[in-house]
């Protein structure tokens, strides 16, 4: 079995350089040129540089820096935190309020940027103070937080999710419709688990009296963000209507971003450059991971191994659903280690063309994907919202965020395992788009 010694030379020569502390794409890249050089030849590497061209100088990929672009600017403009503010104004009194107004704000800045590292920055450095000042204790607060910022994913607009929908070749407006029933599921899992355990356990999460909130107040703070609220109809519901491309609708939604900034008075000079700036920034590091992952795909087909291997899974008896299941744990184990990016890279290769053979549905097992991506996030040692956590909080223990992550963690867990149970849970939107 050839395939398989060429399959463990690239993914040791592949940690070897993420281990030497190489940039992740720049490894995969360097791995793509030596690798089609050795299959191949030098003229190989024309074809390299021909498919690099052609992976990224597509229509389709627009929305990953439009997308981020939008989390950018609101984000900077200060705009994210009245998203908060409406949410906690609808919550009332129930217990752990503070809780789920970290979820609820989570999920309403979700549907306006998907920028998950932005979403978990915006509620640590804004509510966590507010939370230890009520006697919130870490397990409450970080967790809560934790949970919100994640959903930003799943619920479209999501960047990481048009990434994916690139590298794995399937529909990038039915992949971000797909993610909206299970975001919204996840969302109200968290809202039933926090509201629950503060009752339960009012040591972690300490009633107090609220302000009482008239329904007046309530219906004028929502007329105060019904420009932000217009956005998410914006971007989203006009995908799901048909009336723009994922493309077109971010387009839109940038647009819509400045002028909302605009009318709010937050659109200043400085915020703009410092939003064009990490949005450059970002976009470009995304966009040669697929330089990276289409030249990764190039070599193992040079290699004959994704032939190989695909052949192989087609011919074990074994039932599909538990090659999923493998998948996703291989994806979850990964996620302790490495960044979301490089799993992506690493995985997604060598999965689909399995998928694709076996005849599952690729946008349904792309969802599976994208909530293991959201655990990796959060998944202990190094998840990255962890240390964005502990960025915005400098004085919380990295035990106590790790601690705070594990219920997440766990309720993600059981999301997956509805997904695979209800199918049509992911399946439902893009089948009304498709019809």
């Amino acid at each position: 079995m050839e395939w398989v010694a060429d399959l463990a030379l690239f993914f040791g020569l592949l940690v070897a350089m993420m281990l030497s502390g190489m940039p992740v794409a720049f490894g995969f890249i360097t791995l793509n040129i030596v690798g089609l050089y050795l299959y191949l030849g030098v003229g190989s590497l024309s074809l390299l540089a021909t498919s690099s061209f052609s992976s990224i100088g597509q229509f389709s990929l627009i929305p990953i820096p439009l997308f981020i672009l939008m989390g950018e600017l609101l984000l900077r403009t200060g705009l994210a935190g009245k998203t908060v503010e409406a949410v906690d104004q609808w919550i009332g009194r129930l217990p752990g309020r503070l809780s789920l107004s970290s979820v609820g704000g989570g999920t309403l800045f979700g549907a306006l940027s998907g920028a998950s590292m932005a979403s978990v920055a915006m509620l640590g450095s804004t509510l966590v103070p507010e939370m230890a000042k009520r006697g919130y204790k870490p397990e409450m607060s970080v967790s809560s937080i934790l949970a919100g910022g994640g959903l930003a994913v799943l619920i479209p607009p999501s960047a990481l999710g048009v990434l994916l929908g690139a590298l794995a070749k399937v529909s990038i407006a039915e992949l971000l419709l797909a993610g909206i029933l299970p975001g919204i599921l996840l969302a109200s899992m968290y809202f039933i688990y926090f509201a629950v355990r503060a009752k339960l356990q009012p040591h972690l999460a300490p009633p107090y009296n609220a302000p009482s909130t008239t329904l007046g107040q309530k219906l004028y703070t929502l007329l105060t963000v019904s420009p932000l609220l217009a956005l998410i109809v914006v971007v989203t519901g006009f995908i799901f209507l048909g009336i723009a491309t994922p493309s077109e609708s971010a387009a839109m939604g940038v647009i819509a971003t400045l002028i909302v900034a605009a009318l709010y008075g937050r659109l200043t000079f400085d915020a703009l450059k410092k939003a064009l700036m990490s949005t450059m920034t970002t976009s470009s590091m995304m966009l040669l991971v697929i330089v990276g992952s289409t030249g990764f795909g190039q070599l193992l087909a040079a290699s004959g191994a994704t032939s190989s291997l695909v052949a192989w899974v087609s011919a074990l008896v074994i039932a599909p659903i538990l090659l999923v299941i493998v998948m996703q744990g291989i994806v979850l184990l990964l996620g302790c280690f490495i960044d979301t990016i490089s799993i992506m890279l690493i995985s997604i290769p060598v999965f689909m063309p399995i998928i694709i053979q076996l005849g599952i549905d690729p946008i349904w097992f792309c969802i599976l994907i994208l909530v293991q991506l959201e655990l990796a996030g959060i998944t202990p040692p190094f998840g990255v919202l962890l240390f964005v956590m502990k960025g915005v909080q400098q004085h919380l223990k990295v035990s106590e965020i790790y601690r705070a992550a594990l219920p997440i963690v766990l309720i993600q867990v059981v999301l997956v395992a509805i997904l695979m149970i209800f199918p049509q849970i992911v399946t439902t939107l893009p089948e009304l788009i498709r019809n």
